[in-house]
């Protein structure tokens, strides 16, 4: 069986897409500095590499997320979010889902997301 193990973003600018990721969406992990940006490796084993280079103008549907434990763990995080700043791009709230999805520092969807589907026992 194949499992995602890694991302990696082109951005302007590695470390204030390393300070949004790690300061503003709470994403954890031990983080290696390369000549090109830097590598985040999540307690799950994700790498989550933010190089220097030139963002996708069209990102079309693509977006990319993080799970939160509850519904209104997302609810606190969106006015958090919003407290700060950071541009909404959709928001939905029904019954077993709670996502809000914001825009990175280089235009990035990034959902922040709890399904009750997805949840590990």
């Amino acid at each position: 069986m194949a499992e995602l193990n890694h991302l990696a973003l082109a951005v302007h600018d590695p470390r204030r897409s390393l300070t949004f990721y790690r300061d503003v969406l709470g994403l954890e992990g031990d983080v290696r500095t390369e000549e090109y940006g830097f590598v985040l490796t999540t307690p799950s084993g994700l790498t989550f590499t933010l190089f220097e280079g030139r963002p996708a103008t069209d990102i079309g549907e693509f977006h990319f997320g993080v799970s939160l434990p509850d519904g209104d763990a997302v609810r606190i995080r969106r006015e958090e979010l919003r407290a700060a700043g950071i541009p909404e791009f959709e928001w939905c709230d029904e019954d077993g889902y709670v996502s809000v999805k914001v825009l990175d520092p280089d235009g990035y969807v990034v959902e922040v997301a709890w399904d009750e589907q997805y949840i590990r026992t």
